[in-house]
């Protein structure tokens, strides 16, 4: 395995490696500018841009981690704007009650 640039781990047949060897869990750069992320089993479905935000720290945190985020994202989102629909239907109802 060598360190590509920003000390990403790179495997490639050019330096005694292939893309089957076995390797501790973590992103690993596959080329064209793409990481993918090697578990205990091999290789997985996820891939991430190298010029991704979350890459600035190395390492970026596991899918799992990303997948936990993002699903917490997308309730706080859902929650506020539940909120804020119950703030105007209040409010449209409380106007027409006034206008009687």
């Amino acid at each position: 395995m060598v360190s590509a640039g920003g000390g990403i781990p790179h495997t490639s047949a050019f330096s005694g490696g292939t893309m089957n060897d076995h390797k501790p869990a973590g992103w690993y750069y596959v080329g064209d500018g793409k990481l993918r992320y090697s578990d205990d089993y091999g290789w997985t479905d996820f891939y991430m841009e190298t010029t991704d935000p979350r890459t600035r720290d190395w390492p970026p945190p596991p899918p799992q981690t990303l997948l936990g985020q993002l699903r917490e994202d997308k309730a706080a989102l859902v929650t506020a704007s539940g909120a804020q629909r119950h703030r105007r239907r209040g409010a449209l109802f409380h106007r027409y009650r006034q206008a009687k």
